[in-house]
């Protein structure tokens, strides 16, 4: 483990505690030091559960967080820095939890000069926070990206999400509407980048590396010394290519597919 592995998986767990706290229809529970039980109401395995920012979190307050998520008709899953402990993995095991998912958590630390990662000039015109106006083209054009019904996506689009303090909507607008969007949270010196999603028509020509590129900025302009991200597959070659790194490899067990 790593300063900045750790630095980037306390602030992550403390923005998914931000907007579970925040965001209509979330719920957060804690359970004991560094465990908690939380609830989007999304059907995202990896949105609702246990999450843990501690390296070895202890395993009955693991069990205890899932006792009572159990039965709970949303799909759920518990979270692990790196590979779970044996007794961890047989606790999830009891609740049905054996499928297994990994996601890279990665970090961009600015080199000499601060410099972000570099983005296509005429792309990059294109970013621009986003304001109360723009809530419902914002959501349209996640759902759009994310290629999920809108109705999911309505939590981060809401007048809560777009007031979070400290949280930031970006779009990039190109032949007059959203093509791209982010969120950026700012906390400090660290920076979150989330929810990076291109309309299928305008992928590969730069927006999203340009949205991600604007909130790492933006970041460095707030005194940020670190940006992070969890990646899913898809998006990995693009963080690569710019500059991020991978510091830990985040397990989340959830229910078998049709269980």
């Amino acid at each position: 483990m790593t300063d900045d592995a750790d630095r980037a998986a306390k602030a992550l767990i403390a923005a998914f505690r931000q907007l579970m706290d925040s965001l209509p229809g979330m719920h957060l529970k804690q359970i004991g030091p560094g465990v908690i039980s939380l609830m989007s109401g999304l059907p995202i395995a990896t949105l609702n559960g246990v999450f843990t920012d501690a390296v070895r979190p202890d395993v009955t307050d693991i069990d205890r967080a899932a006792a009572g998520l159990a039965g709970l008709p949303l799909p759920w899953s518990i979270q692990f820095r790196g590979e779970p402990e044996p007794a961890a993995e047989r606790v999830a095991a009891r609740y049905g939890l054996t499928a297994r998912e990994t996601l890279p958590l990665m970090v961009y630390r600015p080199e000499s000069g601060q410099q972000a990662p570099p983005a296509r000039e005429s792309a990059a015109a294109a970013v621009r926070a986003a304001g109360e106006q723009d809530r419902a083209d914002y959501t349209a054009a996640l759902a759009a990206g994310m290629e999920a019904p809108p109705e999911i996506m309505t939590p981060f689009g809401s007048p809560e999400a777009f007031a979070l303090p400290g949280g930031v909507p970006y779009l990039a607008r190109e032949d007059g509407q959203i093509v791209s969007v982010g969120f950026g949270m700012f906390a400090g010196p660290i920076t979150g980048i989330f929810n990076i999603a291109t309309r299928p028509a305008y992928r590969g020509r730069g927006y999203g590396r340009a949205v991600t590129s604007r909130i790492v900025a933006d970041g460095i302009a707030r005194g940020a010394d670190l940006a992070y991200l969890q990646s899913s597959p898809d998006g990995y070659p693009l963080y690569e290519s710019m500059g991020f790194r991978t510091v830990e490899m985040w397990t989340y067990l959830s229910s078998p597919p049709g269980v």
